[in-house]
């Protein structure tokens, strides 16, 4: 085994001594680093001097072998940040600087060049140049149109990228390779004036991409896959995941002028997987402030399979937002593939908020905007805190198979009003919009905080603001975990709590590197089951017996009852939809009032015998009440019953029907209003009785 030591001095007389099975090669500082990586040989380590500067644009060359040649600092392993720990600005003095001479990369690949490590290095750049990449792994153009000219197989692990604080960089990593990890390092200062600028941006690379455990800031977007058309023909980045990343930028930067657009962009990508991650801080700024933006992009009109598909975001925080996410079905400047399979699901996005802006235009404060007709669209178990005119906003765009989302699936997401939960362009909000732009869409066990039941789909909930604000542990501290009261737990379609599973989130959060996820197969969220209610307390009310009024089921309006206006007006009890007021009937308790016709309750039984059985009705209303009937498995039983004049809401009589037959088994009873009385409701109703 032998040594290399490169300098400014003995360089020359090294290399020419014939040492060509080097397995280390040490270039101090003032050496020449260039014929240290012509030397190398698979297997090899370069050994940079820590802390010295290497200007150059330095070029990694094609080498026969499958063993990766390390360049790393002579730094000792112990001084610095273990495998799996993310780098940071600290351990600086001990890092190796490469710089460039010029306005291009300090470090670039040669056509086909694999097998490169990059390990405990700085890339930053020298006044003037500013306008380039730090590092191109892979290129554009003639040097790689073609699929054999694409470099392979490079990690880049626990080194330091940033730009000039003053004025910029333009991008860290130019991702143009193939088979990469980006892993456990950190980004900062990638900002421009009138420019894009990315921390990493891959346009012309196949992929498969790790990109695991780093510090991601920039001004134009953080992370972007497209942007360019591709070199080489039909190729879709493939295969990428971005996963446990801290994606932001420093507010400070509101007001200093930088052009702003989104943290995470995908303008041709396939198959990939956001997990994990932070991201956070984001404006109205060069673009309308979307987060996360999911739209095809044939850039320059030379790449026509341009698609987005198949793309899968969740177990992610995403926080001091303007706006969530920009889905767009096509290309709406030249031809595109359709965006097909987005997949949102498990997601914390609180403290979305119109003030995060560098203009005087709002930010839209949305859960999401959809146009152009994408297909395979979910959102399940979010939980959004959102303060925008919309928290969804569909629009019609430029689209060649038609507006509507073929496959809209909205489940289990904890969401609030503002002023429209769900609003369709030029059509209006809730249903009708679901109608034109989302047909058969599935909408289901979701919470849509101060909505009207009567513009939503049956089977969600419909609590006043206040209740859903209330539901959570400490919201002023971002902690969104649901108190043990909340009725939204266990009441999603998969039997978990709508809203965030936080211990799947946690878990993806502090989750440890693993191998990277290449061409994750595409499984279709599965179907959710036809929404039902269940029994309040968890077991069917037994009968011969009493049913409490307000014990009505779970599942929310349209499923376990139908009240005709929102919030509960007694504020009592049950936090949705339903009036229940305290009584002072004999035995206390709560009763069902402010009743009004077309409203129901339902409540699931169990007869423990078969029999005919007599039902007495406890009511009270002040004047002359209205009519109602009782069904048992969707048939009257009672007929018409009405509710007498008992001279006040809390003095109450019972009445009855005998000769109900009912079965031995599971049942369900439905208290349904007909119409109301001169009371100007139907009755107060304190319990119902089979006996």
């Amino acid at each position: 085994m032998r040594k290399l030591v490169t300098s400014m001095v003995c360089l020359a007389a090294t290399l020419a001594a014939g040492l060509a099975n080097a397995s280390t090669l040490t270039v101090n500082a003032g050496g020449d680093l260039q014929a240290a990586l012509n030397a190398a040989q698979p297997g090899d380590t370069i050994l940079l001097q820590a802390g010295a500067t290497f200007t150059g644009n330095f070029v990694l060359p094609v080498k026969n072998g499958a063993s990766d040649i390390t360049i790393r600092s002579s730094a000792a392993d112990s001084s610095l940040p273990a495998a799996g720990v993310r780098m940071t600005p600290a351990s600086a003095p001990l890092l190796p600087k490469i710089r460039s001479t010029s306005n291009g990369a300090a470090l670039a690949t040669a056509p086909g060049a694999s097998h490169w490590r990059l390990l405990f290095l700085e890339f930053y750049p020298q006044p003037g140049t500013t306008t380039a990449d730090l590092v191109e792994l892979g290129a554009t153009g003639s040097h790689q149109n073609t699929s054999w000219q694409v470099p392979q197989h490079f990690v880049v692990d626990r080194s330091y990228f940033h730009g000039d604080p003053t004025n910029g960089q333009r991008r860290g990593i130019a991702l143009n390779s193939g088979d990469t990890q980006i892993v456990n390092s950190y980004f900062a200062d990638f900002k421009g004036r009138n420019s894009d600028t990315q921390a990493i941006c891959g346009w012309n690379g196949p992929g498969p991409y790790l990109i695991d455990n780093n510090y991601l800031e920039a001004a134009g977007e953080n992370v972007m896959f497209g942007g360019s058309d591709p070199s080489v023909p039909n190729l879709v980045p493939t295969g990428i995941t971005i996963r446990r990343n801290h994606i932001s930028r420093p507010m400070a930067w509101i007001t200093q002028g930088w052009t702003v657009k989104n943290l995470v962009e995908f303008k041709n990508a396939q198959d990939v997987v956001v997990e994990g991650n932070i991201i956070e801080n984001h404006w109205v700024g060069g673009q309308q402030g979307s987060a996360i933006v999911i739209t095809p992009r044939n850039q320059s009109n030379t790449a026509p399979w341009s698609v987005v598909r198949n793309i899968t975001v969740q177990n992610n925080i995403i926080r001091h937002v303007s706006s969530g996410f920009n889905i767009l079905g096509y290309d709406n400047l030249a031809p595109s593939q359709q965006t097909d399979g987005i997949t949102v699901r498990n997601n914390l996005l609180y403290d979305v908020d119109t003030k995060y802006t560098s203009s005087t235009t709002a930010g839209p404060a949305r859960l999401a905007i959809i146009g152009a007709g994408p297909r395979n669209v979910t959102f399940d178990h979010n939980t959004v805190d959102n303060n925008g005119g919309s928290t969804i906003f569909i629009y019609g765009g430029a689209t060649p198979t038609g507006v509507q989302i073929a496959g809209f699936t909205l489940t289990n997401n904890l969401l609030k009003q503002n002023s429209w939960a769900i609003y369709g362009d030029a059509i209006g909000q809730g249903q009708p919009a679901l109608d034109h732009f989302a047909p058969n869409a599935t909408v289901a066990h979701n919470t849509f905080a101060g909505a009207s039941p009567k513009l939503y789909p049956i089977g969600n909930d419909f609590p006043t603001v206040a209740q859903w604000l209330a539901d959570f542990t400490q919201r002023a501290a971002g902690d969104y975990t649901l108190v043990p009261t909340s009725l939204s737990r266990g009441a999603g379609t998969d039997g978990k709590d709508v809203g965030v599973d936080f211990a799947e989130l946690n878990a993806a959060l502090a989750a440890p590197s693993a191998p990277p996820v290449i061409n994750p197969p595409v499984v279709p969220p599965p179907v959710p089951p036809p929404p039902q209610s269940t029994p309040y307390s968890g077991t069917p009310i037994a009968l011969p017996g009493r049913i409490e009024a307000e014990n009505y089921d779970k599942g929310g309006e349209g499923l376990a009852y139908h009240d005709t206006t929102a919030g509960n007006s007694g504020l009592a009890y049950r936090k949705d939809g339903v009036d229940i007021h305290s009584t002072s009937d004999a035995g206390g308790g709560y009763l069902v009032g402010w009743t009004a016709k077309g409203e129901w309750l339902k409540y699931s039984v169990n007869a423990t015998a078969a029999r005919n059985y007599t039902l007495d009705v406890r009511v009270a209303s002040k004047g002359a009440g209205g009519t109602f009937h009782i069904e048992i498995d969707g048939v009257n039983v009672t007929g018409t019953m009405s509710g007498p004049n008992t001279g006040a809401w809390q003095t109450f009589t019972t009445i009855s029907k005998a000769g109900v037959a009912l079965t031995a088994g599971p049942h369900v009873v439905r208290l349904v209003m007909d119409g109301i009385g001169a009371s100007g409701s139907v009755a107060n109703f304190n319990w119902i009785a089979f006996r």
